[in-house]
């Protein structure tokens, strides 16, 4: 039988302040100083634990509240309305505690501070040079509607329950909560698929000379585990939703951080180095060429003068592109130079992916709206209170390890974790760590503008933007889904944000799968990443030659990315001021769709037959194209594709064989000739330059400290250039042509292709090295 214990009397500045009523009938907000908790024995004045202690200060003040009906608003989300039966998912948190039925809830809540023991042995109490910081506890007890409040208050207030001591949870009845919130030291793991760390990022290693392909073979199966570490406020909640479990979430909460803060700190570690060592092979092989072992045989051989000529010149082949000294003449600092680069590799390749983790926890960090979920899973009740000590440290990496292992699957239910239902973040895209490609494509046209905006307790915002369109274009072969993703958000703060406080990046994918790939198909896949620069024209056939063996024998995904990262789309944006005619025909006639053809096999034919077509086109629809269409007819995109076609030498030359084809416009017509393609891509005069409109508002916006909100207008001008997948083609193509003039050239665009297998779980990454030679 349980046994009730109850008060004799209420404090009295809290007994008047409660209304002798049932619990549903008056709502209140009580707020009185915790001196007369202290003074009335209710709360401890100073509660001592094995490395921190708890000060519950009298000049501090204490709250007790209820929730009796549907619309009460807890500001902890603890409690809350349950959601309408036929609501579609929401990326908002779920309450704990469901009002609505005939159970209500008293909460009383107080603020202690945190002050490390003599061992000094909690991390949080040291963030940023703090010595102490303060956390509020709240404790939730459910009663009958039907239930005296005052009554209640005395019955739970006779043993508070501060959730520092794990035996709070084990008193918790079923409906009950406790909550700690805190401005701490979070830490939480990752679990990454190795291959997805370089399907961008590439360029960040090359250590080869320009115009070299960068060929990286690895598994799709294999793990990165990443402990990361950020500082920010958050909230750690247990429920008893049943006899025996315990509901666990961990939350976001409004920030402390100052406006002039630096930021979240986000700092990563690997769990398993040697994970990461024994991939550095891998890495090697892509940069020199040669697989490591065979390179330590030619050096070996070298220093033992026994080469063969095929070795020798191999491994000449192998130092020049490596940037080592060829002359193997001279043999005395060879193996000391392969040591020292390798070594440089190792170095730069933990620096890359830990760099990777962290923007990308970031990224998706700062677009979880205040309050959200971060972890939230339903476990029995011993694992939650033998993990209760290092959660309310705030180690999340204790309990994620636990969840992961086989043996305790089916004991607990994953209901989110970063917005995901998985802990193992495989298959991202672009900036971020949850969103799978499936996830991100499945949708047959998506146009997506989110804005996350945190308040800190300064009133001062940090704000985050997300722009992405994802959509399916069956026009353009086996390569039919593409997505945009417009990055931009703030580390730190503001009074009052701008545009010149945010970061911003720029990720476009194009995606593709097909059960048996075809030769035709492949060299299309290729063609887009020769088309965006990720490829060199002359590599094109050593990457399809590489791939050939799988053809028809395996499904086969395929990947083209490009990804702008803030520093040079600061670089690339006050380049595209103006519209720029030739510019953009030669882009749009770089992206016009591959064909066996001459004029179209590949993307240099393609410019010189049909820059000048694009170039005449465009500037007859600036001088005569209609009002209300913006277009010229197909009929007459038709003529002036066959007059330069008959007239012009160059585009005679190597387009003659597609005169009939160009000259002859029947509707509804395909997606091949220069008529056909203009008609089912419009308007693409008006979109060429509302793409370019944009960034100059990008860059006004910067330059003239505007509000962020303009970055809405900024997104919806740009993304006008990629709602077509030969639309994206070009922009990618404007983007490429345009790095070339700035100091890093093509090598500062992360440009991967991508190609993934399914029988034998390989990925191959491929990139041709451009740009300045790093050192």
């Amino acid at each position: 039988m349980r046994v009730i214990e109850t008060l004799a009397n209420l404090p009295a500045e809290l007994a008047e302040k409660i209304p002798d009523v049932k619990l549903q009938e008056q709502d209140i907000r009580v707020t009185l100083a915790q001196e007369g908790l202290t003074r009335g024995g209710i709360l401890p004045p100073k509660l001592s634990l094995a490395d921190f202690a708890l000060s519950f200060e009298a000049s501090a003040e204490a709250t007790v509240r209820n929730f009796n009906s549907v619309g009460d608003v807890d500001e902890n989300g603890v409690v809350g309305e349950p959601p309408p039966a036929n609501a579609p998912p929401s990326d908002l948190p779920r309450p704990q505690l469901m009002l609505g039925g005939n159970t209500g809830w008293m909460r009383y809540q107080a603020t202690a501070r945190i002050k490390a023991a003599a061992s000094g042995g909690w991390s949080m109490v040291t963030v940023n040079g703090q010595t102490e910081l303060s956390a509020t506890l709240s404790d939730y007890r459910a009663h009958p509607l039907t239930r005296n409040m005052r009554e209640a208050a005395k019955e739970d207030l006779a043993q508070p329950r501060l959730l520092v001591l794990s035996t709070d949870l084990a008193k918790m009845a079923t409906g009950d909560a406790v909550a700690w919130r805190v401005r701490g030291m979070l830490e939480t793991g990752l679990d990454l698929g190795w291959a997805d760390l370089f399907t961008s990022n590439l360029s960040d290693l090359s250590f080869v000379r320009n115009s070299e392909l960068i060929e990286l073979k690895s598994s799709i199966v294999a793990l990165v585990r990443a402990r990361v570490s950020l500082v920010d406020d958050y909230q750690l909640s247990f429920s008893r939703p049943g006899p025996g479990r315990i509901h666990l979430a961990v939350r976001k909460a409004k920030s402390h951080e100052a406006s002039s803060g630096a930021g979240l700190g986000i700092t990563v570690a690997f769990s398993d180095p040697e994970a990461v060592q024994a991939r550095l092979k891998e890495v090697l092989s892509a940069l020199a060429g040669q697989a490591e072992s065979k390179v330590d045989e030619l050096i070996e051989k070298a220093l033992r003068k026994v080469l063969s000529p095929e070795e020798e010149a191999l491994l000449r082949a192998v130092l020049e592109r490596l940037g080592l000294d060829p002359q193997i003449i001279n043999l005395d600092h060879l193996k000391q130079e392969w040591d020292e680069f390798k070594q440089k590799v190792e170095s730069a390749l933990e620096k890359v992916v830990k760099a990777r983790v962290a923007s990308a926890f970031q990224y998706e960090y700062l677009r979880i709206s205040e309050s959200a979920t971060l972890l939230e899973v339903e476990l029995d009740e011993a694992t939650a209170l033998h993990f209760h000590g290092s959660l309310l440290r705030g180690n999340l990496v204790d309990l994620m390890a636990w969840l992961r292992e086989p043996a305790n699957a089916g004991t607990f239910t994953l209901k989110n974790y970063l917005n995901s239902a998985s802990f193992t973040l495989q298959q991202t895209v672009g900036f971020s760590l949850t969103v799978g490609t499936f996830e991100v494509l499945k949708s047959r046209n998506t146009l997506k503008q989110t804005w996350v905006s945190q308040e800190n307790t300064q009133g001062a915002r940090r704000q985050a933007f997300l722009g992405r369109r994802a959509y399916e274009d069956a026009l353009m072969g086996h390569r039919n889904r593409w997505m945009v993703d417009f990055q931009a958000d703030m580390e730190s703060f503001a009074p009052a944000p701008a545009a010149s406080d945010f970061r911003y990046g720029l990720h476009m994918l194009l995606w593709g799968q097909k059960k048996k790939l075809t030769k035709q198909e492949l060299q299309q896949a290729v063609d887009d990443a020769v088309v965006w620069g990720v490829l060199d024209a002359n590599d094109a056939s050593k990457v399809t030659s590489t791939l050939e063996a799988h053809l028809g024998k395996t499904d086969v995904q395929t990947q083209v990315e490009l990804k702008v990262s803030d520093a040079m789309l600061r670089e690339l944006v006050p380049r595209i001021q103006g519209f720029d005619l030739k510019l953009f025909a030669r882009a749009l006639a770089r992206a016009m769709p591959w064909s066996e053809q001459t004029a179209r096999v590949s993307a240099e034919f393609r410019k010189l037959v049909y820059a000048p077509i694009w170039e005449s086109y465009l500037t007859e629809v600036m001088n005569k194209g209609s009002f209300l269409s913006g277009d010229l007819s197909p009929t007459r995109a038709a003529q002036i594709a066959a007059w330069f076609i008959e007239k012009d030498s160059t585009v005679k030359q190597l387009a003659s064989g597609l005169l009939l084809r160009e000259k002859t416009w029947q509707p509804p017509g395909g997606n091949f000739s220069f008529a056909e393609v203009t008609d089912k891509n419009r308007n693409t005069l008006a979109k060429c330059r509302r793409f370019v409109d944009g960034l100059v508002r990008l860059r006004k916006s910067i330059e003239e400290r505007r509000s962020g909100e303009e970055l809405r207008t900024v997104h919806s001008d740009m993304e006008s250039l990629w709602n077509t997948g030969f639309h994206l083609r070009t922009a990618g193509a404007v983007l490429a042509e345009v790095a070339k003039s700035t100091p890093r050239g093509l090598g500062g665009i992360e440009r991967t292709f991508t190609v993934r297998l399914a029988d034998s779980q390989e990925q191959f990454v491929f990139s041709t090295a451009f740009g300045p030679t790093v050192p």
